[in-house]
């Protein structure tokens, strides 16, 4: 009898856990219930169980890397000095939180332990790529793990601590490939005013630009990326890809800014790195600033395929956007061009 207790004692423990569901991706940053085990739970440090508890607001961070496959590329987080590279893919992030009414700031949730997943559907598994630690400043590294996603593919980054999570992507695209780029703020919503009623409240929802949804799955429905170029700095990344996500925008790199230079200096930087250094082919770049208009000029972007919404509409020889609403310019322009083979 007493041989039996160990093993008694450890099917009541295995019976008090939750059980795993069969989901295949993740809704990101509080997915419930998870469909494979973590190694650790509850959170490392007391301090942080009592931030994430005080200080709910989701400001984790999760890396974009573009580039050609077998080629150079590069993640949203390098410096503005270097130039993309052919070294490993570097899923880079950082946990943190903050209070509801501050999405400027946030926390950093120190030497907890994140881990990376994505789900095979050739193995119909979840799959594990390895594990690290936060730094002193919120940040994990994993530069090593040798996987690079599909295209649109997500890769989970986990905070053991609560299970929440933030998304990786892989853009890996050849010289010579056709996208479109376009800017957030004013572009795809209503006016710049929105993203600053967003960081004052956590459930606020910015309006939307006139069919700027539709905008870009027509363009996705014909098989070309969407690359979102954004002024908004790192610090942003969590609500501007929930926003993007919640609204139906189809997926595509995140780029956002390292911080420290004007819109147009760091715009036209990531522009060049798209078009010099990966080769890829801009064939529509939409804005509303003259910031963009000078990156979208600087890039070398013809000015009939740059597309201006809001109160500069149609400046510097730019297609205007008339009224705030993509619709017309869907079913004329977009339903013209041909399909990205």
């Amino acid at each position: 009898m007493r041989a039996l207790l160990p093993l008694l004692a450890l099917a009541a423990c295995s019976s008090s856990e939750t059980p795993l569901t069969h989901a295949t991706s993740l809704e990101c940053p509080a997915p419930g219930a998870l469909p494979f085990r973590l190694s650790t739970s509850g959170f490392q440090k007391s301090t942080n169980q009592t931030l994430a508890s005080d200080d709910p607001r989701n400001k984790d961070q999760a890396s974009d890397t573009l580039g050609n496959p077998s080629g150079a590329s590069a993640s949203v987080y390098l410096g503005d000095d270097q130039q993309p590279g052919t070294t490993a893919i570097d899923y880079h992030g950082l946990k943190a939180r903050t209070a509801p009414a501050n999405g400027y700031q946030s926390t950093a949730l120190i030497s907890e332990n994140v881990s990376l997943w994505r789900f095979d559907a050739a193995a119909t598994a979840w799959k594990s790529l390895g594990s690290a630690k936060t730094d002193g400043n919120g940040q994990y590294d994993l530069p090593s793990t040798g996987f690079i996603a599909a295209n649109g593919e997500p890769v989970y980054a986990m905070l053991e601590a609560d299970g929440s999570c933030a998304v990786h992507y892989d853009y890996l695209l050849a010289p010579g490939s056709k996208v479109v780029v376009t800017d957030i703020d004013g572009t795809l919503t209503a006016d710049d005013g929105e993203l600053l009623s967003q960081i004052a409240s956590i459930t606020y929802v910015p309006k939307m630009m006139g069919a700027a949804d539709q905008l870009m799955k027509a363009w996705a429905n014909k098989h070309y990326p969407i690359i979102y170029l954004t002024a908004r700095t790192h610090v942003l990344r969590a609500e501007s890809r929930l926003w993007l996500d919640d609204l139906g925008f189809p997926t595509g790199p995140l780029i956002t800014a390292n911080g420290g230079k004007n819109d147009d200096v760091y715009k036209t930087l990531w522009l060049e790195r798209l078009v010099q250094s990966f080769g890829w082919n801009i064939v529509a770049a939409y804005g509303n600033a003259d910031t963009d208009i000078t990156a979208y000029e600087n890039a070398g972007i013809a000015k009939d395929h740059t597309f201006i919404v809001g109160p500069m509409a149609g400046s510097r020889g730019t297609v205007a956007i008339a009224n705030g609403d993509f619709t017309a310019h869907i079913s004329g322009f977009v339903a013209s061009q041909p399909a990205n083979q």
